[in-house]
């Protein structure tokens, strides 16, 4: 499986955002600790917004927030919120013209695979991803 770039710039955006404990970022900000393009992190943040994911605040000192806390911002949540199917089974979640539904012996192994993935996506909150790389880098956050 291979994670898109909305997924992965989305993450960083949220990281970014969990580190500022709800006080707001701008996404100027996020893009340049990041090193992201601007237009398509404003485009994940209001797609994230629309989710419920995080919250914008208008002003000179406004921004983005979290709209949950990081316990409850899942992978999936995220993956959903910004339209990343890349881990869903084409089988499961929309049969292409060639498949032929549950008569095929291998329907209920992409069914299952689906679920265990789904569940173990939702599984990595972002509160749960920040811990492992705070662990991998030493506790020192580089």
């Amino acid at each position: 499986m291979q994670i898109s770039t909305r997924t992965e710039y989305a993450l960083r955006a949220l990281l970014e955002m969990a580190k500022c404990h709800n006080e707001p970022i701008s996404a100027r900000e996020i893009c340049e600790r990041q090193h992201l393009p601007r237009k398509y992190i404003e485009r994940l943040l209001n797609n994230m917004r629309t989710a419920g994911l995080v919250d914008s605040q208008s002003g000179a000192k406004g921004g983005y927030i979290l709209a949950k806390q990081p316990e409850q911002i899942t992978l999936l949540s995220v993956m959903q919120a910004v339209e990343d199917h890349s881990w869903e089974m084409s089988c499961i979640s929309n049969p292409p013209e060639h498949c032929i539904g549950k008569d095929c012996g291998l329907y209920m192994v992409w069914g299952d695979v689906y679920h265990n993935m789904k569940s173990i996506l939702d599984g990595y909150s972002l509160e749960r991803i920040d811990e492992m790389i705070e662990f991998n880098h030493g506790g020192n956050g580089k």
